[in-house]
């Protein structure tokens, strides 16, 4: 079978059966005139290349939906977004440059709603806050607080 459109001067008598094939690859078809005939079934994206201006799928940036539409995926100022069945709700891709990730970092999300890595601490330090974020810092005395030492103290064994 064919995977490719007619050529001229090249293809007599088989040009109706060879683009056929050709558009029955990925459109859909149940062989009746109605709405549902044309529409991708399938969708195969080529790989880019490493030339600028190939890469195989862009979204350009625009104006979000007024109303969520189940499976609409959008793009608008730097955030990705794809709408669930479910409300439906509009939904953020969260992703990261790892770039400069490394075994152990944690991610957070900032005031802005972006992922934010905390490099991996020290050994003996402790995950903890520090004017709403998250911070690595190392224990003052380390063991149990003066409350905890009581409590245990004045349980029976």
């Amino acid at each position: 079978m064919p995977q490719r459109l007619p050529q001229v001067n090249g293809d007599d008598g088989q040009w109706g059966t060879i683009l056929n094939q050709f558009i029955k690859k990925e459109h859909y078809d149940d062989a009746t005139d109605n709405a549902a005939n044309g529409g991708h079934q399938t969708v195969t994206i080529r790989g880019g290349t490493a030339a600028a201006g190939t890469a195989p799928l862009k979204i350009a940036s625009g104006t979000l939906l007024t109303t969520p539409e189940v499976g609409a995926i959008e793009f608008s100022s730097n955030r990705l977004y794809y709408t669930q069945t479910t409300g439906p709700s509009r939904l953020t891709v969260l992703a990261v440059n790892d770039a400069a990730g490394a075994s152990g970092d944690l991610y957070y999300r900032n005031s802005t709603g972006d992922l934010i890595r905390l490099p991996i601490g020290t050994n003996a330090q402790t995950l903890t806050v520090a004017s709403g974020v998250p911070t690595w810092a190392t224990g003052s005395g380390g063991g149990l607080s003066q409350q905890q030492t009581m409590a245990i103290s004045s349980m029976r064994i």
